[in-house]
């Protein structure tokens, strides 16, 4: 009797723990649903934008981007994907692509004012190291986009202002429990959070227009450089992609957008070389971009919900790709891990890659120097064209070389956790 009693009672606190513990079962799963429902906002679908939609989507997240060109941008120079970019490059399946896509130089030549030639193995410009990506900005667009998959992309819009609901300029309010800025150096997210831009931008006054031009120099896989008077002149080709940019340092922190092609024609009117023919190509070409170099130096990255990654957040020259595909990856991972709870989530990514983006910024700005300085302004610059005119192969190749060190050793400067347990395709 007292045997039967007892299983009874076992029996029951046996049903009263199951149905406990399935009561817990469904609440954790219908807590992990609502924070897989959160509603995330991207403004912007460059590199930053794109990476983040792609890591959102793995962890279970279903963005939306919205972006103010009417279509995924097109044009634009090459660009450089370093150190641990690689890492997260080869954890969203792409490492392949980009290696296909690669412009890598394999050669470079400097031309004095003198007209002298040297050539260099690599590149000279950009410090890149062999492990080093380089590939123009519209192939990686393209290839970003197709490894998002279908995501919700607003073309031709812009957010006008942020407050319960999100307004836009042209599309009815909605409502997002994330917004993040990926708008690159003059965010319009950071402005509408942050308040005057001004605050934020540190400008150099050095001006610059990339454009494509005729391989009048029969580059393969290789770059040419030109410096001269303060003002840089550059070509490179690889393949299809032949591309010039032209460069100078003003007193004028940001120019007109009015007559930008006549006001660059006026500063290269006295540079000689192959300048004149660029010139005529650039004023007769209609996909010209113009742009000047700047940094974005902030306390905090986010504010409330809003948060900024990519150029938005701390634009670096030489590193601008690389640091925005390595915030996206880390922003996604936090957002994640703290089950959508952005206080935390945003306070860790500001953590995780705070003092990276300070060496890289930190290191972009002394190679800023050379054209910040190309007037031999100071006694640093007076030695160093000096040494260019005296010593030209050997001078160049001493800066190149640490040049690539410094750089290698930044962009390698932050270790992403183990690959198990990151979701892949």
């Amino acid at each position: 009797m007292f045997l039967k009693k007892f299983l009874a009672i076992v029996l029951a606190l046996m049903l009263i723990l199951s149905a406990g513990s399935a009561n817990e079962n469904v609440e954790r799963y219908n807590g992990e649903a609502k924070v897989k429902e959160t509603k995330m906002l991207i403004s912007g679908a460059g590199i930053a934008g794109l990476t983040l939609a792609y890591w959102l989507k793995q962890r279970g997240y279903t963005p939306t981007i919205v972006e103010k060109y009417p279509y995924l941008r097109e044009g634009g120079y090459k660009v450089d994907v370093r150190g641990t970019a690689i890492e997260v490059a080869k954890r969203m399946g792409i490492y392949q692509d980009l290696l296909d896509g690669n412009v890598n130089l394999k050669s470079s030549k400097i031309v004095t004012p003198n007209l002298k030639v040297h050539e260099f193995d690599g590149d000279v410009l950009g410090h890149c190291s062999d492990d080093d990506i380089e590939v123009n900005r519209f192939d990686l667009f393209q290839i970003l986009s197709k490894a998002v998959g279908e995501v919700e992309i607003i073309y031709d819009d812009t957010i006008t202002k942020i407050d319960e609901m999100v307004h836009f300029e042209k599309m009815e309010p909605r409502e997002f429990d994330l917004v993040i800025g990926a708008d690159g150096l003059y965010s319009n997210v950071r402005k509408l959070a942050f308040g005057d831009e001004s605050k934020f931008l540190r400008k150099y006054g050095i001006h610059f227009c990339v454009f494509p031009v005729n391989n009048i120099f029969d580059l393969e896989h290789s770059e040419i450089v030109y410096f001269d008077k303060g003002k840089f002149v550059a070509a490179y080709a690889a393949g299809v992609h032949s591309y010039a940019c032209l460069a100078f340092k003003s007193e004028e922190e940001t120019l007109s957008s009015d007559h930008l092609k006549d006001i660059f024609e006026k500063q290269f009117n006295d540079i000689n070389w192959e300048v004149p023919q660029l010139i005529s190509q650039m004023k007769s070409c209609d996909d010209c971009y113009f742009n000047s170099i700047a940094q974005v130096r902030m306390p905090k990255w986010t504010s409330g919900r809003v948060a900024l990654v990519g150029d938005a957040a701390h634009a670096a020259s030489a590193m601008g790709t690389s640091l925005s595909m390595v915030g996206a990856y880390v922003l996604a991972r936090e957002i994640e891990q703290a089950n959508g709870d952005f206080n935390i989530a945003y306070e860790r990514y500001e953590k995780s890659i705070r003092d990276f983006v300070v060496n890289a910024q930190d290191l972009a700005e002394d190679n800023h120097q050379l054209l910040a300085n190309g007037d031999g302004s100071s006694i640093k610059m007076q030695i160093q064209l000096f040494l260019m005119r005296v010593f030209p192969k050997k001078f160049i190749q001493f800066i190149t070389k640490r040049g690539r060190e410094q750089m290698r050793s930044v962009a390698n400067g932050l270790t992403l956790e183990p690959a198990k347990g990151v979701l892949k395709e």
